[in-house]
């Protein structure tokens, strides 16, 4: 188990997984977790590793996977169900089959997975699979009922065709389903600077009207936001995403939005309460002067002219004290200048730059490299996911609050 301690107990998650046929889905939720900006550590049994072999866990979740064979190979077995228990701030057992359900309700500990599921001590999430048939029996209802009443989140089974052809309630949850509720668990165990913080995020480009077909807009994707309003909500935060981009199952409230005048106003709403804004959208900065109602025909004319006017100012109208405000700088090139110059236009605490011209970050990407502008000087973090730009800026914002 060398090298556990090293891994940041916050964000690490124990993965168990059983020999089910819903094994396939757990592949995909491990792969997702390393997205959200977490550290899976796979538990696997000996039935699972028939259906996937460990090494597919190992290159998604990029760590060691720990079984009953691996428990005697490494320094100190004889305590590894007790080191991967201190390791993690939640486990989720996805598949969790009849036999593993039925061994965590008894406190039956024949395998590492069990063994360490009753050496843990955080929040534990299962994801029942099976037949209709086995899931509703006496026996299987009752370990569900005893797990649940233990403090253990059973994730209900999904309706449809099983893997023996039958029809009933018994296929796993799906994997965006599971990381939700992991999510959950790990914000609700949160105790940093932005645990209990009411933050706002702001998401997406803005669309500007200019008839009923046709709009202003740009290419952002809402990626970078809804990167922060994950990151902010695993600290444990109180978040709302103003976005005109809207993810599917967020933990966290989403407000839809399309122009900048309705971003404005569903900020405006949002921050009266809040401690942090953080106004990662691209917002444009200016509309047509004219909306027109219907659709402008296209007729003989060659050319289209259409008068521009500014936008609000969103981040400069929500200026007030006690408001921590983070705002972006998108820059055509390395112009660290005119960022330091809208940070101190504009006032606020935190100003983030990146050039989209860089090739392969920024716009669209799913990963960026930014410069962060504080009130003691300047970071710069390296080409780097989303994922890990949201948990710098995030470290960032902590350091704020607590100054």
């Amino acid at each position: 188990m060398s090298g556990l301690h090293d891994v940041s107990v916050a964000r690490t998650v124990l993965v168990g997984v059983t020999g089910g046929i819903a094994i396939y889905k757990s592949v995909e939720l491990v792969r997702g977790l390393v997205k959200d900006g977490l550290r899976p550590l796979v538990v696997t049994t000996e039935a699972a590793q028939r259906f996937v072999m460990p090494l597919t866990f190992a290159a998604v979740s990029q760590a060691p996977v720990l079984d009953d064979q691996s428990a005697w190979q490494g320094s100190g077995g004889w305590f590894q169900h007790i080191e991967a228990a201190r390791a993690a701030s939640v486990m989720v057992v996805a598949p969790a089959t009849a036999n593993t359900l039925a061994k965590m309700a008894t406190g039956i500990a024949d395998n590492l997975l069990t063994a360490t599921y009753l050496a843990f001590r955080g929040p534990v999430i299962v994801a029942p699979t099976m037949n209709w048939a086995m899931h509703q029996h006496d026996a299987t209802q009752h370990n569900l009922r005893l797990l649940a009443d233990r403090g253990v989140e059973v994730l209900p089974t999904e309706q449809g065709e099983l893997a023996c052809g039958e029809e009933g309630s018994g296929r796993m949850a799906s994997p965006e389903t599971i990381r939700l509720a992991v999510r959950r668990a790990l914000a609700a165990s949160a105790r940093g600077p932005l645990a209990g913080k009411r933050v706002v995020v702001t998401s997406g480009g803005t669309r500007e009207r200019i008839d009923a077909v046709r709009f202003i807009g740009n290419r952002s994707s809402g990626k970078m936001g809804r990167a922060l309003a994950d990151e902010a909500y695993l600290r444990g935060a109180t978040v709302t995403l103003v976005t005109t981009q809207p993810p599917t199952g967020a933990a966290y409230d989403v407000v839809s939005v399309e122009s900048a005048a309705e971003m404005a106003a569903a900020v405006g709403d949002a921050v009266r309460s809040a401690d942090v804004l953080v106004m990662a959208a691209a917002v444009a900065d200016f509309r047509p002067a004219v909306d027109e109602r219907g659709k402008i025909e296209r007729g003989e004319r060659e050319t289209l002219t259409l008068e521009l006017v500014r936008t609000v100012d969103i981040l400069a109208s929500t200026a007030r004290p006690g408001l921590y405000r983070v705002g972006f700088a998108a820059e055509a090139g390395p112009r660290l200048d005119r960022a330091r110059a809208k940070k101190a236009a504009k006032g606020i605490d935190l100003l983030v730059f990146n050039d989209i011209l860089a090739e392969g970050v920024g716009i669209g990407s799913d990963e960026n490299e930014i410069t962060m502008l504080t009130a003691e000087g300047e970071v710069h973090v390296p080409r780097t996911s989303k994922a890990a730009c949201a948990h710098a800026v995030a470290d960032q914002i902590e350091k704020g609050l607590a100054g």
